[in-house]
């Protein structure tokens, strides 16, 4: 039985790598004693031998720190002969030099041999996108605008640098990146920046076909500076809790206050940073509500936010804009956001927006008041429900919603009935609509 103490034997693919560069280094024959040495012979100053044990390495150049190799570690327990044929008990360790473990072919020493300078960012695309087909009965202006009949809603394709290539952990090089998102479908126009003037970005600008149309909602460059993330160019607000994107929706419906009380995207700058008390900050600018490269009237607005854990059930998100919001006019608008972790299975959200602007469009105050409560059945089937206020200068508008989320198998296909009901005490109106849609992301 072979005896060593604290003696680590290299993996297969370490003990080759370290044995060819053995062999460079000794002019092609291993030495016959157990210890190696290995020799600089690649330009990077003269050589330096370091003790390792019962092995004699380099000390590292600076390209070669962050590799990780592993090791195999043969350790006795107890002192005993080679005839009493006692185990010897094998464990499995990993040795890091410099910061990340990287272990396996594609990540392996090899690897960052022939690849040392890792880029901070790339131009190699990644593909991704769904489909979203819906039915409803009743028309409500809230998106849902042709009734009785099946509408292609979203086919959406999102283009995006590798997201695997130039993440930073916050103290490594600054980091850069892309994206871009264009949909297809009844969701086309009204995703368009129709904060613009007219005819220019995707705004009336011959992207319709008949009741479809395209829109390109973002184009923005991302990444990393130090502690600070950040987007340029033209991409969705961080403003309330529902958005355009079908997928990230419980209802098929929107809320009144999503669609008439907050901006669908922004186009200039917008930064978001992580506090010392486990906070997130965002600070951004734009041209106005809902443009998209131009400006509207004079449209300048601040965007400022926080969001934060107050507890280990509750979090809370707080996001305001103002100054000249374009084609709204001049004004000030917040959205607040409570997520309630009630039990295991049960979430409760509370969202309350407020807009004040001088636009002519729709001069005075919106006030909108939302609670969903969503009830996890299983990880394919969940529940909710939804209730709304919402009111525009004097005159309020309720709703309330009830529908479903079916997530089958690896959660690719997701199918959202729903029944919801709106009502106007002052105009004495009522209506109660169907609608359901499948989406299928890819």
């Amino acid at each position: 039985m072979l005896r060593q103490r604290n003696t680590c034997l290299l993996a297969p693919l370490s003990l080759t790598v370290l044995g060819l560069l053995s062999l460079l280094g000794t002019g092609g024959q291993l030495p016959a004693q157990e210890s190696v040495s290995l020799t600089d012979t690649g330009g990077f100053g003269q050589s330096k031998e370091v003790d390792l044990g019962d092995a004699v390495a380099l000390e590292q150049p600076e390209w070669f720190k962050s590799v990780t190799f592993q090791l195999t570690a043969h350790e006795n327990q107890d002192e005993v002969s080679n005839s009493s044929g006692d185990q010897k008990e094998e464990t499995q360790a990993t040795k890091s030099v410099g910061d990340a473990e990287i272990l396996g072919d594609r990540f392996g020493l090899l690897y960052r041999l022939k690849n040392r300078e890792r880029s901070q960012w790339s131009l190699k695309p990644r593909f991704s996108g769904w489909t979203s087909i819906g039915y409803h009965d009743q028309n409500n202006g809230l998106f849902n605008n042709h009734a009785h009949g099946v509408n292609l809603h979203q086919l959406w394709m999102t283009i995006e640098s590798d997201s695997s290539v130039g993440q930073g952990d916050g103290d490594s090089d600054p980091t850069i990146g892309y994206r871009a998102d264009v949909v297809y479908g009844v969701d086309g126009p009204d995703t368009q920046a129709f904060g613009n003037p007219t005819g220019t970005w995707d705004y009336q600008n011959n992207w319709g076909n008949g009741k479809n149309g395209w829109a390109m909602p973002q184009l923005y460059l991302h990444g990393q500076v130090g502690r600070l993330n950040y987007k340029l160019g033209h991409f969705y607000t961080p403003v309330g809790y529902e958005t355009v994107t079908a997928p990230d929706n419980f209802f098929y419906s929107h809320a009144q206050t999503m669609v008439n009380s907050e901006p669908f995207t922004h186009t200039g700058v917008l930064t978001e940073f992580s506090t010392e008390n486990d906070s997130t900050v965002y600070l951004g600018w734009s041209l106005g509500w809902d443009s998209g490269f131009a400006q509207s009237e004079n449209g300048s607005n601040g965007i400022v936010g926080i969001s934060k854990n107050l507890t280990e059930e509750i979090a809370m998100t707080y996001v305001t804009t103002f100054g000249d919001l374009g084609w709204r006019g001049e004004g000030y608008s917040h959205s607040i956001v409570l997520d309630l972790a009630l039990t295991e299975n049960l979430s409760y959200i509370l969202q309350s927006d407020y807009v004040n602007t001088s636009s002519l469009f729709d001069a005075g105050d919106d006030i909108g008041l939302n609670n969903y409560l969503i009830y996890y059945v299983d990880d394919c089937l969940s529940l909710g429900t939804r209730f709304e206020w919402w009111r525009d200068n004097s005159v309020s508008k309720n709703s309330f919603t009830v529908g479903a989320n079916w997530r089958p198998g690896k959660g690719l296909f997701l199918l959202r009935p729903e029944v919801r009901s709106d009502w106007i005490p002052a105009e004495n109106y009522s209506e109660t609509a169907f609608g359901i849609d499948a989406i299928i992301e890819f």
